[in-house]
């Protein structure tokens, strides 16, 4: 495989800190490019680790060797830097969720990294958080016994969503969804990083192995009595609460036990108020994928579970169009909450635009 030496990131807002922050603690590997429609804030990053600022992505590709691109953009350009970079031969991408506006540009991305042989990862960075490797350890050990269903909570599905779901999978064993069952409301005209959300909604997906989750979003009133974001799995012998950055197991006949989020010393400090777990698992996220593009070996965020996650997302929109069922795999490629607004199925009163 080919060594990874050189790195880029596109967005230099406090998630392409995070990136490259993370980037600059991998051994051998040097940031040579930072990149943003703000000329500000692109030098400002540069200026941190060395690296040469720039607003025109083109211009980067074509003034730079890049090995491995973090995206940190909006969602609606990664399509467009992902295809650039592949085609100026970069290896490995590290791209930030959401994946993309419309589902068959998510695939597309899939497709067309498979096509040239990179590595793509979305950043699901939650997978390398250290309390829920522990509560999937304690739950795949049989803690609360055969796995009957589960529950998630959350701001949104397109953002917060994604995480939400990609949990979910992760601590039922990253099952496949056969089938989902929503409906939304759409009562603003809410955009999150620019992309069009529900402001509330509930979805049911059923996976191939006979479990259903149940997934709750909204943010004006407490979806669940331990707080707005989080998720509960359901066993035959107990459950696990995960809300918070605190997990808390309980088993039939045991006293609770409590699993507090923890994080490196070294990852404690200060990048626009972002939590210190978000840059720990990031940074453990981008070592994981020069790993896999070094050696060959499956990266934990492999895109596969990305695309799986937002199949669901966009299902859900579906399913709250055509008032009924959808079965998966998807097979309509665009964004029904988008096109739903577009027909006038949703009337929103008012508009926000959000971070969540």
């Amino acid at each position: 495989m080919t060594a990874v030496r050189t790195a880029a990131v596109i967005g230099a807002g406090s998630q392409g800190a995070v990136h490259a922050f993370g980037l600059s603690h991998i051994p051998n590997l040097r940031i040579v490019a930072i990149s943003d429609v703000d000329q500000v804030a692109a030098t400002a990053l540069a200026a941190r680790h060395d690296a040469q600022a720039y607003t025109d992505v083109e211009r980067l590709f074509a003034e730079q060797r890049v090995d491995l691109l973090s995206v940190c953009a909006p969602a609606a350009a990664h399509p467009v830097i992902v295809a650039l970079a592949l085609a100026h031969g970069v290896t490995a991408i590290h791209c930030e969720k959401p994946m993309a506006l419309t589902y068959g540009e998510a695939r597309r991305l899939v497709e067309t990294a498979a096509a040239h042989g990179a590595t793509l990862t979305i950043n699901h960075q939650r997978r390398f958080d250290r309390m829920h490797r522990a509560v999937r350890e304690r739950v795949a050990g049989g803690a609360i016994g055969e796995l009957l269903g589960a529950q998630g909570y959350c701001a949104n599905l397109f953002d917060w969503g994604s995480h939400t779901i990609d949990l979910l999978r992760l601590h039922l064993g990253d099952p496949t969804a056969t089938s989902v069952l929503a409906q939304i409301d759409v009562a603003a005209r809410k955009r999150v990083y620019g992309a069009p959300t529900e402001t509330a909604g509930v979805a049911t997906v059923r996976f191939d192995s006979g479990i259903d989750a149940v997934i709750t979003t909204g943010r004006d009133e407490p979806l669940h009595p331990l707080g707005h974001n989080g998720i509960v799995i359901q066993g035959a012998s107990g459950r696990v609460d995960v809300f918070g950055g605190r997990a808390v197991i309980h088993a039939d006949g045991e006293l609770p036990v409590e699993i507090l989020e923890s994080v490196g010393e070294e990852f404690r400090i200060e990048l626009g108020g972002v939590d210190p777990a978000v840059i720990e698992q990031t940074a453990l996220a981008l070592a994981d994928l020069v790993h896999s593009a070094e050696t060959g070996a499956a990266p934990v965020l492999a895109a596969r579970h990305g695309l799986a996650a937002a199949e669901i997302v966009f299902a859900a929109y579906e399913s709250s169009v055509r008032r009924g069922l959808v079965r998966l795999p998807l097979d309509v490629f665009d964004n029904a909450l988008q096109r739903g607004l577009d027909e006038g199925l949703w009337a929103p009163a008012t508009e926000i635009v959000s971070t969540y």
